[in-house]
């Protein structure tokens, strides 16, 4: 057994639904069903493509409703304006949600919604009216959104982004790593096929509920993928991740 493996056999693992972001998504259940997804969250990488549907729905959901705050605010005005004089005033509305909200570029447009294609994003971003028209409405309102949406239409990019809370730690020509703070996990991917090789926990059984520095986690991260497994051991076990009689364990084992 490899010393990944060993380590791991110590890592205490927190069910994906003790986490608040679990908890957060699931107060949308409702609305997020009514989009066609079946609301199954049991592993991690469940948890991380809800999290991407998620935070582009709250971006959503924030323009649709300026929109109706535009039209409730301007309605004695809206008749004596041009097409475009409307859209410049609706875009300079919704600007500082823009701003605030993660997005990434796909080739020439930001994407804010990731789980509807690129021309849509563009209508919500830079010409919300044309949505109001009956065969957008409807083909917005009726298309189906499935759990894996956003990974299928820009790929897996889409986890390098703000839209989850996974962290880019380690990287080089073979690995790709990244960690996830509420699950103390950190995920060894290899490069060319994005496949998960490992997932280590970084906490024993005593130290779940310790804060961990993220720049501990790419020192870890960096030794992990050196070899440097003693160094990896000493660090884990000075900033308490583990416990004395773990370290012994794995020491004795690997020294």
């Amino acid at each position: 057994m490899g010393f990944i493996e060993y380590l791991s056999r110590f890592g205490k693992k927190i069910p994906v639904n003790k986490t608040e972001l679990y908890h957060q998504i699931m107060v949308h259940e409702t609305q997020l069903k009514a989009m066609g997804l079946n609301m199954k969250i049991k592993k991690d990488f469940d948890l991380f493509e809800y999290e991407i549907i998620y935070n582009g729905l709250h971006t959503q959901n924030l323009i649709e409703n300026a929109y109706e705050m535009f039209l409730n605010e301007h309605y004695d005005l809206l008749d004596y304006l041009n097409y475009d004089e409307k859209q410049k005033m609706f875009n300079s509305d919704i600007h500082q949600i823009l701003n605030e909200a993660p997005h990434f570029t796909d080739g020439a447009i930001d994407i804010y919604i990731p789980y509807l294609e690129p021309f849509v994003n563009k209508r919500y971003t830079n010409d919300y009216q044309i949505l109001q028209l009956k065969q957008h409405r409807d083909y917005v309102k009726n298309f189906k959104v499935k759990h894996d949406s956003p990974e299928k239409m820009y790929g897996l990019l889409i986890y390098r982004t703000d839209f989850t809370s996974l962290k880019n730690v380690y990287e080089d020509e073979r690995h790709i790593d990244m960690y996830y703070a509420p699950l103390k996990a950190l995920y060894i991917f290899k490069k060319d096929t994005r496949k998960l090789l490992n997932k280590v926990i970084l906490v024993d059984e005593k130290s779940t509920y310790i804060d961990i520095d993220i720049n501990d986690v790419k020192l870890i991260a960096s030794y992990l993928e050196e070899y440097h497994y003693h160094e990896c051991l000493d660090l884990m076990y000075e900033k308490k991740m583990i416990c004395e009689k773990t370290y012994h364990k794995i020491q004795k084992k690997y020294k």
